[in-house]
């Protein structure tokens, strides 16, 4: 029975672990309607083996019912890697970029659930501890470079980011850290549902139409994670505000410093400064970090908290080594 293109969902390579046990068919597109299977579910992947893997190394096809197992075996297999100690730092930063891509193409396809909250709680972990192992922000920032998928390279950006300034605060307890880490991984999840042409389409071009509809992603992030029990309060605060500002001239409410959540006020900089130093639709020319910080002290008229921005400060100058040790 021939498979419909409505059946099926486009995927990386990466996305499919190698030298395991398929957990569904895996197809190659050879025309809009036409698909080939070049690996059964239950045989064992073998893909550089086959003599056209160049045509298919940037993407293959899945069944969406089969998204959520190829998911979990994806998370599965990142685990093993972040555990092992040998195992060295890029290639952690990798294999967690590309279990995030696998877990946000779930989330995107089939809606936020218990499961994928499970998922993306092991990416924030893995987040901290890549951090833990390499505090020095010069490297991670290199590391994130070199992811290709934008909204993956933000998303991780912005959780290690937003790490490393709560620690230089003095913000050491695991638990407050995982939930800092877990909202900044999930703060655009509002735009998960976003057609690609509008999320390709540059900022600077937006009607106030267009406009009004971004700044509504912080909102509906906030009503995706309602449809998951026990989602912490702290990040769906971090979610509602992670384009807020102390001076009160953020959205989607326009709160000030006093009222925002201590958390949302880490990550809302941590997002600036990510949109600044790293390449996307809306940058084509980053900037490196001291210039991000007169850019945002300068030209932004540092409208951030200003304890989040001194903290920023002096991982920039100091290293996280040396910043504040007084536990929360």
């Amino acid at each position: 029975m021939a498979i419909s293109a409505a059946d099926l969902v486009s995927v990386p390579i990466e996305y499919i672990v190698p030298n395991v046990t398929l957990p569904g068919d895996v197809y190659f597109k050879l025309s809009e309607s036409h698909f080939v299977i070049i690996g059964r579910e239950g045989t064992r992947e073998h893909f550089k083996s086959l003599h056209f893997y160049e045509k298919i190394k940037d993407a293959v096809f899945i069944k969406k019912t089969d998204l959520r197992k190829f998911s979990s075996l994806k998370v599965l297999s990142a685990s093993e890697i972040m555990k092992n100690d040998d195992a060295p730092i890029d290639q952690k930063v990798d294999v967690l970029s590309h279990t995030m891509a696998s877990v946000f193409t779930n989330i995107q396809e089939l809606g936020f659930s218990n499961e994928s909250l499970g998922n993306t709680k092991f990416i924030a972990g893995s987040v901290l501890k890549v951090i833990n192992d390499t505090p020095k922000l010069s490297l991670l920032m290199s590391l994130m470079n070199s992811i290709s998928a934008e909204i993956i390279r933000h998303s991780m950006a912005v959780s290690m980011i937003s790490i490393l300034i709560a620690k230089s605060k003095g913000w050491n307890n695991q638990s407050l850290l995982e939930k800092i880490a877990l909202g900044a991984v999930l703060h655009d999840i509002g735009l998960k549902e976003y057609p690609a042409e509008f999320l390709n389409k540059p900022r600077a071009s937006y009607t106030a139409e267009d406009l009004e509809y971004y700044q509504r992603h912080a909102f509906r992030g906030i009503e995706i994670l309602k449809t998951v029990e026990n989602i912490p309060d702290e990040v769906m605060a971090i979610v509602g505000e992670h384009h807020e500002n102390a001076i009160g001239q953020g959205y989607p409410r326009g709160t000030r410093d006093v009222r925002l959540h201590p958390f949302s006020k880490v990550v809302a900089l941590a997002d600036a400064f990510c949109e600044l130093t790293f390449k996307d639709v809306n940058n084509q020319n980053p900037v490196d970090p001291d210039q991000a910080l007169h850019i945002i002290e300068f030209s932004l008229g540092q409208p951030f908290n200003k304890e989040c921005f001194v903290a920023l400060k002096n991982v920039l100058l100091n290293g996280i080594k040396r910043a504040s040790v007084k536990i929360v």
